[in-house]
């Protein structure tokens, strides 16, 4: 094989500990969710749940964007100015005195994590020899689950002794030392085509497209699904996203480049990948919530018990990069997305109101960070795989923000289906969210049976 430089290895690293910041933050929210809707009892929890989904409409939104800027303007340049936004918005969220200008601090906070996250790696891909890409991929996607990992125990440990705003708060001084680091050991990457007008239309016609149909989701219980509001949204949701495919096919420089998936690679990767997404962005909510409103776990407890999926999807992302390198990434995304299919079936079949968390909870947790480890990061190469080098950046930025708009619906829908913690048919509720988070998963594993790249 050939040989990396440790200068590659270096802005790995860099480019990890920021995509590490972002997936702490998502994980620790989740967390700690229960205990801000607890802080702010008076609002109603679908008004909550834009703490969290908010941020995943906001981090879609700005995604592409931020591709495109990233790969025109300097993708180290843009990687540090996100991890600079992340922190200072991390700040304002521990301080925040109502549940709105959380909601508007963490929308501040998408807009550094949409940077962050296409640079952090289309700046480090350049670096690697072309047969260790995948190698690069893998460890980069790698960091998302291995900080997931020390999310669930540490935000617990921090919320048994203190508040949920220092969660935020930590985020602060730990991203200025990686913008410290960054300024001082990145080399700059730009595109020498990153020229024309950026389509901000086209971003506010994507934004209100999926803002609606979040809103839709997450407001359907309390104000009815066949209500006149609710039907409203979805059909201008509808009006919004058609209108934002005709400008981003129109426009020099869309937010999505529709032409790069004209490859059977790229859109069967991105399409199930979003399928999937879905659950394995809001399983972290849903978990939590089962075990302290069904079994009456402590926050400590709680952070303990879900720790073993996120190490067991940081590990198989090591292992399935390595796998899709010798023989190509089709059986790799197979075979873990049906593993999480099997993962969720098993939540849906045998979490009840008596069951064991080493026999019942443990082995559904475990089997699905497994199954995401070995699928979704090689998804994620292989979409990047089978498109220009200068199109690295706008992929990945596209394939990242679909998976947040999943992850804005996933969560939405879960609270929905879950509702306020002193219904009586809790375990009934629970039921409808696995039966939802179930399919979804199982029409993105069906997806992939119709993938058949190039050998890598």
């Amino acid at each position: 094989m050939e040989s990396i430089s440790s200068d590659a290895w270096k802005a790995l690293a860099i480019g990890a500990a920021g995509f590490v910041l972002v997936g702490f933050n998502s994980t620790a929210t989740n967390i700690a969710f229960a205990d801000i809707a607890d802080t702010f009892s008076s609002v109603p929890e679908s008004t909550v749940q834009f703490v969290s989904s908010g941020y995943f409409i906001g981090t879609a939104a700005f995604l592409p964007l931020a591709g495109r800027i990233a790969d025109r303007r300097g993708r180290a340049r843009i990687f540090n100015l996100g991890v600079a936004l992340f922190a200072v918005s991390a700040m304002l969220s521990a301080f925040a005195p109502n549940v709105w200008v959380l909601i508007g601090a963490r929308a501040f906070q998408s807009v550094g994590g949409a940077l962050i996250i296409p640079s952090s790696l289309s700046m480090v891909l350049p670096m690697f020899p072309a047969g260790r890409r995948s190698t690069a991929v893998a460890a980069w996607a790698a960091a998302g689950p291995l900080s997931a990992a020390v999310a669930p125990s540490l935000s617990a440990a921090v919320l048994q002794v203190s508040s949920w705003r220092w969660l935020y708060f930590l985020s602060g001084p730990i991203g200025l030392t990686v913008l410290a680091i960054g300024r001082r050991r990145l080399r700059e990457v730009t595109e020498p085509d990153g020229r024309g007008r950026l389509d901000t239309f086209g971003a506010a016609l994507g934004t209100a497209g999926i803002g609606l149909v979040v809103f839709a989701v997450g407001k359907g219980s309390d104000w009815g699904w066949g209500s006149g509001a609710i039907v409203g949204c979805f059909v201008a949701a509808v009006v919004f996203i058609a209108a934002f495919v005709v400008q981003s096919i129109r426009h020099p420089q869309p937010m999505i480049d529709f032409s790069l998936f004209r490859h059977q690679q790229v859109w069967i990767a991105n399409v199930a990948n979003t399928f999937i997404s879905v659950t394995s962005l809001s399983v972290w909510l849903v978990w939590p919530l089962f075990l302290g409103r069904v079994w009456d776990y402590s926050d400590l407890q709680i952070g303990l018990a879900l720790t073993a999926g996120p190490v067991a999807a940081g590990l198989m992302t090591l292992v399935g990069g390595r796998v899709a390198e010798r023989i190509g990434p089709r059986l790799p995304i197979q075979f873990g997305s049906v593993v999480m299919v099997v993962a969720i079936g098993w939540c849906w079949l045998f979490l009840d109101d008596d069951g064991s968390y080493l026999t019942t909870f443990l082995p559904g947790v475990i089997c699905f960070g497994l199954g995401w480890g070995f699928s979704s990061p090689t998804m994620n190469s292989a979409a990047l795989e089978a498109v220009p080098e200068q199109a690295w950046g706008t992929m990945n930025a596209a394939f990242n923000m679909l998976r947040n708009v999943a992850g804005a619906i996933g969560i939405a829908a879960a609270v929905a289906f879950i509702g306020e913690s002193d219904r009586v048919d809790v375990l009934a509720a629970f039921d409808r969210a696995w039966a939802f988070l179930f399919a979804t998963t199982a029409v993105g594993a069906t997806i992939t049976l119709f993938f058949s790249p190039r050998r890598t």
